[in-house]
């Protein structure tokens, strides 16, 4: 991991990278008991609201339907981070602008910073949209010089998302060691909901017609397939910032008919402009994937979680690929 501090001192523990200032706290006369945690995106934010319960207060950093990849930071954001006991972010990869918040709030208060991605199994993202990944073994991929090379969507990977709750629930007991075993517990009994969800995506994916997950949105589901061994190819490479040239358009319409696909599929964030357009030339039918960083206002208010939206991806997975 790049550290970009010079007020901060920093403490390893179980593989988590803590950042601290050095600056003591002051308790406000009538505050709560409970962590003040502030999480940058939903996954996190779901995570810590799971391994903490009724010892944490949660907030999300970005409102809902935010773009991650490109969020800029407010001034009012810092000062909410500095005044939260516990910051939790992916990595610096996908929120490169953490350590704007980190180095501010280390002149303030004794705010800590967890790195919650710390640790885990990491792939190279392609050159382009069309680039098979390869999908080998990648425990060079830890190379902390190179993380620019790496795909952020770490969560979708079960193993993962299990590194990050144990990262999560490590914090707490930092900060808040009389309830330690509140929050093993918690982060036991939500890696064990974890375990079972992997199962049945492992089960459930195991017979389908096609293996192939064709996405008219960017870069974001390599950790999924990986894990499930499909072949996934999207549109856009990490960001949508940039539109497929004709010819990319046209390589993904000669997949479509080339494979005899039923299905492609869209996501919240990016228009399905692309996808509709391929839809139409093709004759396949639209599906939903929802990548869990990019929660809609709309499911935010419905109380979606992290495994409801795996559940519903799973769904429309099998749909997709024609599994028995």
């Amino acid at each position: 991991m790049r550290l970009f501090f010079k007020k901060t001192r920093i403490i390893f523990l179980i593989g988590l990278t803590l950042i601290l200032s050095c600056t003591p706290a002051e308790e406000p006369a009538g505050k709560d008991d409970r962590l003040a945690v502030i999480a940058t995106i939903f996954p996190l934010y779901d995570f810590a609201r799971n391994v903490g319960g009724d010892k944490v207060a949660v907030s999300m950093l970005l409102p809902p339907g935010s773009d991650v990849h490109h969020y800029e930071l407010k001034p009012n954001d810092i000062i909410r981070v500095s005044k939260a006991d516990i910051f939790l972010f992916t990595s610096f990869e996908l929120e490169q602008w953490a350590y704007k918040i980190i180095n501010a709030a280390a002149e303030k208060t004794n705010m800590l910073a967890v790195e919650t991605g710390q640790g885990a199994f990491l792939l190279p993202l392609p050159e382009s949209p069309e680039q098979d990944p390869g999908y080998s073994a990648a425990g060079q991929a830890n190379d902390p010089d190179h993380a620019s090379k790496y795909d952020p969507h770490i969560w979708l990977d079960a193993a993962n998302a299990q590194k990050m709750i144990d990262n999560i629930a490590a914090a707490f007991i930092l900060r808040d060691s009389k309830n330690s075993e509140v929050y093993r517990e918690n982060a036991e009994r939500y890696k064990r909901q974890l375990t079972e969800l992997d199962e049945q995506y492992r089960t459930q994916l195991s017979a389908c017609k096609t293996k192939t997950v064709l996405h008219a949105g960017h870069w974001a589901f390599a950790y999924l397939a990986n894990r499930y061994h499909l072949h996934y190819r999207s549109a856009y490479n990490s960001s949508a910032d940039a539109e497929p040239s004709p010819q990319q358009i046209l390589s993904l319409m000669e997949q479509v008919r080339a494979q005899k696909l039923r299905y492609i599929y869209y996501e919240d964030l990016v228009a399905p402009k692309l996808a509709a357009t391929i839809a139409s030339e093709t004759g396949v039918e639209l599906l939903k994937l929802n990548n869990g960083h990019d929660v809609g206002k709309k499911d935010f208010q419905a109380g979606e979680t992290y495994l409801s939206l795996m559940e519903k991806n799973l769904i429309n997975l099998k749909k997709g690929m024609q599994c028995r």
